[in-house]
């Protein structure tokens, strides 16, 4: 039996002022998502792991930075890095990005992963690198593995792992540090957490 632990990065700026990252706009943690992946690292610093997984960009390298000093073994990969929004990157979530955003997923959900924000990355290309990244796990030896992603490379994961039909992506969640725990038996994925924020309403990693 494998466990397999997804979390969103911590808060940055953008985030607090709603609005959209992808993968160009490569930001740090604000104080509110320093404070975030502390909670999260005190809540789960005990669970054995054996290796440490983070997209390339800021955000996702500094979520699991404590975890990285404790000396288990790291690695970044860029198939699970954040979508490219193109058009919409770096923009206010007004009523244009609102509907370039809904035009692409209304495109996704009826199978037409060719479509994407102009100038942005298309639903195939985001589908077929993370299934490449699903297909790796699946085969890695490790027990315990923690993983840190961005918001929508993480719907797709959680519905590609659970095998579901892309129009599923929008039911998940992903508050920042929110967690999702997969225990994986051969070749097939349970999910046992879902959006978890256990550790933000804790009295873990408080600082002083």
């Amino acid at each position: 039996m494998k466990y397999i632990y997804i979390f969103r990065h911590g808060e940055t700026e953008y985030n607090k002022l709603g609005i959209m990252q992808g993968r160009s706009i490569d930001l740090s943690l604000n104080d509110q998502g320093k404070i975030q992946v502390n909670k999260f690292y005190e809540f789960y610093k005990n669970i054995p792991f054996e290796l440490v997984i983070s997209s390339e960009l800021k955000r996702s390298k500094e979520s699991i930075g404590k975890f990285v000093k404790k000396g288990i073994p790291f690695k970044i990969d860029e198939r699970i890095t954040e979508i490219s929004w193109g058009a919409n990157e770096g923009q206010p979530m007004g009523e244009e990005t609102k509907q370039r955003f809904k035009k692409m997923i209304q495109e996704w959900a009826k199978g037409n992963l060719d479509y994407c924000i102009p100038g942005g990355e298309t639903g195939l290309s985001l589908v077929t690198r993370i299934d490449s990244f699903i297909t790796d796990l699946k085969q890695r030896p490790e027990k315990y593995i923690l993983i840190n992603t961005h918001g929508r490379a993480l719907k797709m994961l959680v519905t590609r792992m659970l095998q579901q039909d892309i129009s599923m992506m929008e039911k998940y969640k992903h508050h920042n540090t929110g967690l999702y725990l997969f225990e994986q038996e051969n070749d097939k994925f349970n999910l046992i957490k879902e959006n978890n924020i256990d550790h933000l309403n804790s009295n873990y990693g408080r600082i002083q």
